[in-house]
């Protein structure tokens, strides 16, 4: 069988926190269908999979463009709680202490202090300036543009990177 991808003919509308319902162009309806990103992190707006209550995949999303600006609204709603990464706007306080990173961080959810295991595999510098990091609770955070941090900021964390 091959992958159904969807095109502006499907209407997906959002249903709870973390589920959709999906209408085919042809008229076939599921409900409690889960979206889950194939590169939550790498590439967020492509390759969308959606899932049905019994665990198989029903179709997938190439791109936002590929859907209605409606359809993509209810994707991109179901994603603002199920991936949510906090965006640190200012670091703090970033300090070794016996081989671990111990971070102070304003975020646009409010401060936080948190540690990091291993700062060679928990920071990840991505292209145009980002920075994901992981937290020792697995929490994940976002350093949108490093350029844009204040210099502070940028002087505490660049020696880590």
């Amino acid at each position: 069988m091959s992958m159904k991808f969807l095109d502006k003919s499907a209407k997906i509308e959002l249903t709870d926190v973390f589920n959709v319902s999906l209408t085919l162009g042809d008229g076939t309806e599921y409900d409690e269908v889960e979206l889950r990103r194939l590169f939550p992190i790498s590439d967020r707006d492509h390759y969308i999979s959606l899932i049905d209550k019994k665990e198989k995949e029903i179709a997938m999303i190439r791109s936002y463009d590929d859907i209605t600006p409606e359809s993509a609204a209810a994707v991109k709603a179901c994603f603002n709680d199920y991936y949510l990464i906090p965006k640190i706007t200012k670091i703090i306080e970033c300090s070794d202490a016996t081989g671990a990173l111990i971070m102070k961080v304003e975020t646009d959810h409010g401060p936080i202090k948190f540690r990091i295991r291993n700062r060679h595999s928990d920071m990840k510098v991505y292209p145009e300036d980002r920075v994901i990091i992981r937290d020792s609770s697995d929490n994940r955070y976002e350093i949108e543009s490093l350029a844009a941090l204040d210099r502070k900021s940028w002087i505490l964390i660049s020696s880590f990177l």
